[in-house]
This record gives structure tokens, C-alpha cells and sequence, in this order.
């Protein structure tokens, strides 16, 4: 019952761990490429808090940031399309 014990919470806490990690980093930002799509960027760095939100006619602009602690992450996105992209803390 102990080495039960002692496996699930050495489970427990690794899950911990994992769940707090960061999605803003160096590695995903590098991932991020010209062209993708809102979709494509949030299935690597998640939720996006939307900055800045404008359309005209057939022309959307959005801008998208992602933090964690001085980190940040700044992605403009032109007809749901990468058009831009900032790093600010690495």
C-alpha cells in the first residue's frame, strides 16, 4: 500500500509540473511561421488574449499576446493569417 502510495503521488506531482509548464518559450515561438493560421498558432501556444481586433471590408487585422511572467509572446495576424510575429523577455 506505501509503494502505491508513493507511485501515485510521484504521479500527482508530475502532472503538476507538466500542467504548469509554459507554452510561451523560445522553442514555440521559433515553431510560429509566416502564413499560418489562428488555428494552427493556438494548437502550439494555446489561447491567445486578443490585444487589438479591426475589420474593413474584406481586410480583418488581429493581434494576439501569450504571457508568462516578463514573457511575451505578440502575434499579428492579417486575414487570419500570421503577418507578424515578437518576443519580448527571453
Amino acid at each position: 500500500m506505501k509503494k502505491l502510495m508513493t507511485v501515485l503521488g510521484s504521479f500527482l506531482f508530475a502532472s503538476m509540473i507538466i500542467s504548469c509548464s509554459s507554452n510561451v518559450n523560445i522553442d514555440n515561438f521559433n515553431k510560429i511561421e509566416m502564413g499560418m493560421s489562428k488555428f494552427e498558432v493556438e494548437s502550439i501556444l494555446g489561447d491567445g488574449d486578443s490585444m487589438v481586433e479591426s475589420a474593413y471590408e474584406d481586410y480583418s487585422m488581429e493581434v494576439l499576446t501569450w504571457k508568462d511572467g516578463v514573457k511575451v509572446i505578440s502575434i499579428s495576424f492579417s486575414n487570419g493569417k500570421v503577418a507578424a510575429k515578437v518576443k519580448v523577455g527571453f
